[in-house]
């Protein structure tokens, strides 16, 4: 288990293996989240579905263990080794990002702005917060057991991912 420290804080749990029918292989269950919430880009942040979001990507990136770690926030396995978390900020741009800690650098995901932030929490750990508006962001923190450079991997590859589901 990975615990996501100040910046962003919360848990993974495991999956649940299905056994299949005569002949077939377990398969990992990824999800059992519903949600009324829109997935893909438009409406407004405070609307955004974070587990949703990482259900529609996680195909693509081979995520598991999605989970929702509260209404605004939700955690997935990126690899055997590093957790990602997704969490929105309706209220927070990326000036109201935390940099006490950490190489602080200015980038792009998409056509969006962006803030990584490499040793978040953790000299392992990484954050991109990707802007919404002037005063809403989302943040995409990750942890890994190997090293930061996994942990930026990871947080780039699901924050590309998801950028363009988040609203306009």
């Amino acid at each position: 288990m990975t615990v996501f420290g100040a910046v962003a804080t919360g848990c993974t749990t495991g999956g649940t293996a299905t056994p299949g029918t005569t002949g077939s292989t377990p398969t990992e269950q990824t999800s059992d989240t519903t949600s009324t919430k829109p997935s893909t880009g438009g409406g407004s942040l405070a609307d955004f579905d974070t587990c949703g979001a990482l259900n529609a990507v996680a195909p693509q990136l081979n995520l598991t263990e999605i989970t929702p770690d509260d209404a605004d926030k939700c955690d997935a396995e990126f690899s055997p080794t590093t957790s990602v978390a997704l969490q929105i900020w309706p209220d927070k741009g990326l000036a109201d990002v935390v940099t006490t800690t950490g190489e602080v650098s200015s980038t792009t995901v998409g056509s969006r702005k962006a803030t990584m932030l490499k040793g978040s929490t953790t000299d392992e750990s990484c954050l991109i917060a990707v802007e919404v508006t002037a005063t809403s962001r989302v943040d995409v923190v990750g942890s890994s057991n190997n090293s930061q450079a996994d942990s930026c991997d990871a947080v780039t590859k699901v924050a590309t991912a998801i950028e363009p589901k988040l609203p306009k």
